[in-house]
C-alpha cells in the first residue's frame, strides 16, 4: 500500500511538473526570497516565481531543474521579491505628469490613489491600464466636494455621473451641514461608490464611521479624540473594524509642515537628484523663510511653541501605533507628492521610517503599504500580494526590508502589469 502511495504521488508530481514547464512564461525568477507581508510567516526563502502576461502564475520551491520554457529568466538568489508599494493619497500634477508616474515607478510604488480627481485623469488611468503611458496602476477619486454647483437635490445625478464616468470613490473636504452630508452618503450608498476623505467639521467621528465612510484621511477626529481621552480609540476602533473603515494617516506631511524635519535633513532626502536646481532652489526657499518664523521670538514663549508642535507630532505618532496594536485598518500615504521636498514616490519612504519610528514592526509596515491597499480596495483577490492569480506589480530588492525597512531603498527593479524595469534604466530615462 505504502508503495502505491509514493508510486501514485511521485505520477502526480511528474504530471505537475509536465504541466508546468510545457507552458510558455514570460518571466522566470529563479530561487527569490518572496515577502508576503500580510501572512503569518511573511518570508518564503527559495522561491520560483513564474510570470505570465501580467499575472502571476506559479509561486513555486525552487528547482534544481531549469524549466527552460520562458523568455526571460532572472536570478533572484540572495534578492527579495515583495508587492509593489502603494501611494494612497496623491494629487496629480497638472505638468509634467510623465515625470511624475516615472519617479513612483523608480521608488516602487505601482499603485496610487488621486485623492484631487478630474475627469482627465479617468483618461490618464486608461493610457496606463492600456499600455500607452508607463505609470503606476491609479485609483482616481471624484472632484471633491464642496462644490458650490452641486446643491442637495443634485446629488444622486451627480454621483451616479461620477460612478458612471469611472472615478473609484468620492473624496469629501467639506460639508455645507450634516444634511448635506446625510444627502451624499445615501446618495453613494445607492450609487455603490465609496466615500473617502477628511472629517466634515459637523459630523462626530463615530458617525462619520457609522456611515461606512471607506476611508479617513490624515487622522482627522481620530487625533482630536485622542488629544481628549486616549481611552476613546478603543471603541472608536471596534466600530471601524464593523465598518470597515480605513486610515491613511500622512505622518510625513506633518511632520514637515510643523517643522520638526530640518532643512538639512530635507534636502538630503533621496530622489532630489531627479528634481532640477531651480525647483529645489525654490524649496529651499520656501522651507528657510519658513523656519526663520517658526524660530522668531525668544524666552519661554518660543520654546512652548517649539515643544507644543513636537509634541503634536509626537502624540500623532503614538495614536498610529495605538490604532495598529487595537488592529485598526490603515493605508500609506505621505501625502505631499509635489510639496517642497515631496519627491513624487521618493516621499513614501520619508513615511515607511516614520511608521517605524512609532514603533510598528517592519512586518506590519509593509503589510500597510501593500496588501492592505487591495483590502480597502475590495481587491485581495486579485492584487497586492504574490501568488498564482495575482497582477505582477512587483518590486526586487538587495536587501531585505523585513530586518531594516530602511533596505526597501536598495531597489534591484520593478514589475508592473507584469514587466519589468531595471531600477537603474528607470532612473537614466528619468534624468535624461
Amino acid at each position: 500500500m505504502n508503495n502505491s502511495k509514493h508510486a501514485f504521488l511521485a505520477l502526480a508530481l511528474l504530471l505537475v511538473s509536465q504541466h508546468l514547464f510545457a507552458q510558455q512564461y514570460d518571466y522566470y525568477i529563479h530561487n527569490v526570497n518572496v515577502i508576503t507581508a500580510e501572512k503569518s510567516t511573511p518570508l518564503q526563502r527559495n522561491q520560483d516565481v513564474f510570470i505570465r502576461g501580467d499575472q502571476v502564475v506559479q509561486v513555486l520551491d525552487a528547482a534544481s531543474v531549469d524549466p527552460k520554457n520562458y523568455r526571460h529568466s532572472i536570478d533572484g538568489t540572495g534578492k527579495y521579491l515583495m508587492p509593489g508599494l502603494t501611494d494612497m493619497h496623491v494629487h496629480l500634477p497638472s505638468e509634467h505628469i510623465e515625470k511624475f508616474l516615472l519617479l513612483n515607478l523608480a521608488a516602487g510604488v505601482t499603485t496610487i490613489r488621486s485623492m484631487r480627481g478630474k475627469f482627465s485623469h479617468i483618461e490618464l488611468k486608461k493610457k496606463i491600464a492600456d499600455g500607452q503611458l508607463l505609470g503606476p496602476d491609479l485609483q482616481i477619486a471624484s472632484p471633491y466636494f464642496p462644490n458650490k454647483n452641486v446643491t442637495i437635490t443634485d446629488l444622486p445625478d451627480t454621483i451616479k455621473g461620477y460612478s458612471s464616468a469611472g472615478f473609484d470613490c468620492l473624496k469629501i473636504l467639506a460639508v455645507p451641514d450634516s444634511n448635506y452630508y446625510e444627502a451624499l452618503m445615501r446618495a453613494a450608498r445607492d450609487a455603490k461608490i465609496p466615500v473617502v476623505g477628511h472629517q466634515p467639521s459637523q459630523i462626530p467621528i463615530d458617525r462619520l464611521i457609522e456611515s461606512d465612510y471607506a476611508c479617513i484621511e490624515h487622522l482627522q477626529g481620530l487625533e482630536e479624540a485622542y488629544a481628549k481621552d486616549s481611552n476613546s480609540i478603543a471603541p472608536l476602533v471596534k466600530k471601524m473594524q464593523m465598518r470597515n473603515t480605513y486610515n491613511c494617516p500622512s505622518l510625513d506631511y506633518y511632520k514637515v509642515v510643523y517643522l520638526q524635519t530640518s532643512l538639512d535633513e530635507l534636502q538630503h532626502r533621496p530622489g532630489l537628484e531627479f528634481i532640477d536646481s531651480e525647483t529645489i532652489a525654490g524649496w529651499t526657499k520656501t522651507m528657510s523663510e519658513n523656519f526663520t518664523k517658526y524660530n522668531q521670538g525668544s524666552g519661554d514663549s518660543l520654546k512652548r511653541k517649539q515643544e507644543k508642535r513636537r509634541t503634536y507630532i509626537q502624540k500623532r505618532l503614538q495614536l498610529v501605533k495605538m490604532l495598529n496594536d487595537q488592529g485598526a485598518k490603515m493605508i500609506m500615504s505621505p501625502a505631499e507628492a509635489n510639496d517642497p521636498f515631496g519627491v513624487p514616490g521618493f516621499c513614501l519612504w520619508e513615511e515607511l521610517k516614520l511608521f517605524a519610528q512609532a514603533g510598528i514592526s517592519n512586518k506590519d509596515i509593509l503589510q500597510i503599504a501593500t496588501y492592505n491597499a487591495a483590502d480597502y480596495s475590495h481587491a485581495t483577490g486579485t492584487w497586492g500580494s504574490i501568488a498564482s492569480g495575482q497582477r505582477a506589480n512587483l518590486l526586487l530588492l538587495e536587501k531585505n526590508p523585513l530586518d531594516s525597512i530602511d533596505n526597501i531603498q536598495f531597489q534591484n527593479a520593478v514589475f508592473i502589469a507584469g514587466k519589468y524595469y531595471e531600477t537603474k534604466e528607470l532612473k537614466k530615462v528619468i534624468k535624461d
